[in-house]
């Protein structure tokens, strides 16, 4: 049974990086869109965050599966994502994007961690 626990953790860990993956993408492809949309930008914002916190809980439970132990702390990049999702919510206008850019370039180097923490391990699970 636990061998089976650990491969459905797999699965679902890697599809959940995937997501993340592209709602990355899609924020950063959203944000610099000839045409703004605000509704598409908001919902990939949001996709990262659910995403992120999956992937989180996913991670952890397979080191825990394992026997090891991990700790992710994320707190800071939540806050982040959270006002983001604010701004665009708030008013959806061109100005929020500018608003957007810079609460997500205050969390760059945190993004690009996450970012990279989960392209490596969603190597190493494949």
């Amino acid at each position: 049974m636990p061998k089976a626990t650990e491969i459905k953790l797999r699965q679902d860990l890697y599809t959940e990086i995937t997501l993340l993956e592209d709602s990355y993408r899609q924020i950063n492809s959203g944000l610099l869109a000839q045409n703004y949309d605000a509704t598409i930008v908001a919902s990939a914002l949001k996709t990262f965050k659910d995403s992120l916190n999956r992937a989180s809980a996913y991670a952890l439970a397979l080191y825990t599966l394992k026997g090891k132990q991990a700790n992710f702390s994320w707190d800071h990049l939540f806050i982040h994502l959270d006002y983001a999702i604010a701004a665009v919510n708030e008013s959806p206008s061109i100005k929020q994007r500018d608003t957007v850019q810079t609460i997500l370039t205050m969390s760059k180097t945190e993004l690009e961690q996450v970012l990279t923490y989960f392209a490596t391990l969603k190597t190493s699970i494949k």
